[in-house]
């Protein structure tokens, strides 16, 4: 059983679903409704997991004028629970677990290095079915609110823009057959 299937067991998945989303925007501020609205949780109950947070220390809540924001608490508890339901790594890991199961796929390259919310892949093969990538690049942004930037190219292709210069910095093989 996978460390998320377990912690969704445990907990409700709702109340996951809300703190992963603090998690993933540290430094933003957000109404109520925004909440609601970005994790696809009716209001009623993103008011009643927000107040149980706001009572565990977990979230904080500013005034502006008459709005009401929230935001992440870091603190030692937090910073517990972020050890437990961190899920950075592993968009990048499913998307690579995904794709290598494309036939078409010789290789898989992590270009420059893994940000917060977002990667540059290349995919490197013959014939890559440019459909199948995209249908996994949606699956996580929706799973994760993580962005693959990805770029399919032939072997030959990579390696004369290579030879260029025109791939630059840091490489990092994710995946090869």
């Amino acid at each position: 059983m996978e460390t998320k299937e377990l912690l969704e067991r445990l907990f409700d998945e709702k109340k996951l679903r809300i703190i992963q989303f603090f998690f993933n925007h540290q430094e933003e501020d957000f109404y109520m409704r925004e909440v609601a609205k970005k994790t696809k949780i009716p209001v009623a109950t993103t008011f009643r997991i927000i107040n149980k947070l706001k009572e565990l220390e977990i979230i904080n809540e500013f005034k502006i004028k008459k709005f009401k924001v929230y935001r992440i608490n870091i603190n030692k508890n937090t910073e517990f629970l972020q050890d437990i339901i961190a899920q950075k790594k592993s968009a990048l890991n499913d998307f690579v677990e995904k794709t290598s199961l494309i036939d078409e796929i010789q290789t898989i390259i992590l270009h420059g290095k893994e940000e917060k919310n977002k990667a540059n892949i290349l995919l490197i093969g013959h014939n890559i079915p440019v459909e199948k990538v995209k249908t996994f690049v949606v699956e996580i942004k929706e799973s994760y609110d993580f962005t693959i930037i990805d770029l399919n190219l032939e072997p030959d292709q990579f390696s004369k823009m290579s030879e260029m210069g025109l791939f630059p910095g840091r490489r990092t093989v994710l995946f090869q057959k």
